[in-house]
C-alpha cells in the first residue's frame, strides 16, 4: 500500500471519540439506575412543578444540533464564513440552553425543591448540573473549532481536511449530549 493510498478502518480520533461517548453514556446510564432503584421505594416530597425552562432547552438542544449540522454542511462546501457564523450560532444556542436549565434549577429551588432532603427533587439537580458540565466541554471544543476555521483558505485541502475530521468529531459529541439531555428529559419525565 501506498502512502497516498486510503486505508480501511477506523481512524484514532473517531477510535477515540468512541470511547469518550461510550463512557459518558454508561456513567449517566449508571446515574439514571442508581436514581430508578433509589427512588423505586420512595414516596417522599413532591418534586414540584417541572419548570417550562426544561422544556425551552430541549428545544434548544435540538435547535444547537440544527445548526451544527449546517454548519457541517457549509464547511463540506468551503464556504469558510457561513461556517463560522454557523458555528458561533450553535455556540450561542448552547449557552442559551445552559442559560434555561440554571434558570429551571432556580425555578425549582423557588419551589422549595432542594438538592438535600428531597431524592425526586435532587435529581433535577444531579443530572442538570452534570449534564451541564459535559455541554461547557463541547461548548469549548465549538469555540476551539471557530478558532481553527480563521486559519482555512480556498485551495489548501490537507487543512479543510483535517478540520472536517475535527467538526465530525466535536459534532458527533455535541448530537451525543443533546440525546443524553432528552433521554435524561425524558427519565425526569416518567419519575416526577
Amino acid at each position: 500500500m501506498t502512502e497516498t493510498e486510503a486505508k480501511p478502518g477506523i481512524s484514532l480520533g473517531a477510535f477515540g471519540m468512541i470511547l469518550v461517548l461510550v463512557s459518558i453514556g454508561a456513567f449517566f446510564a449508571a446515574l439514571a439506575a442508581a436514581y430508578y432503584f433509589v427512588l423505586a421505594e420512595r414516596t417522599d416530597r413532591d418534586p414540584g412543578h417541572f419548570s417550562n425552562w426544561f422544556w425551552l432547552s430541549t428545544a434548544l438542544i435540538v435547535l444547537s444540533s440544527g445548526c451544527l449540522q449546517r454548519a457541517r454542511s457549509t464547511l463540506l462546501f468551503a464556504r469558510f464564513g457561513s461556517y463560522r457564523r454557523d458555528l458561533w450560532v450553535t455556540t450561542a444556542v448552547g449557552l442559551a440552553f445552559l442559560v434555561t436549565q440554571v434558570l429551571g434549577c432556580l425555578d425549582l429551588n423557588a419551589q422549595g425543591v432542594f438538592v438535600a432532603g428531597n431524592a425526586k427533587g435532587s435529581m433535577y439537580y444531579v443530572f442538570t448540573g452534570v449534564h451541564g458540565f459535559h455541554l461547557v466541554g463541547g461548548i469549548g471544543a465549538l469555540v476551539w473549532l471557530v478558532r481553527k476555521a480563521r486559519a482555512l483558505r480556498d485551495g489548501e485541502e490537507q487543512p479543510l481536511r483535517r478540520h472536517r475530521a475535527a467538526a465530525r468529531h466535536v459534532a458527533s459529541y455535541w448530537h451525543f449530549m443533546g440525546a443524553v439531555w432528552i433521554g435524561l428529559f425524558v427519565f425526569l419525565l416518567i419519575w416526577r
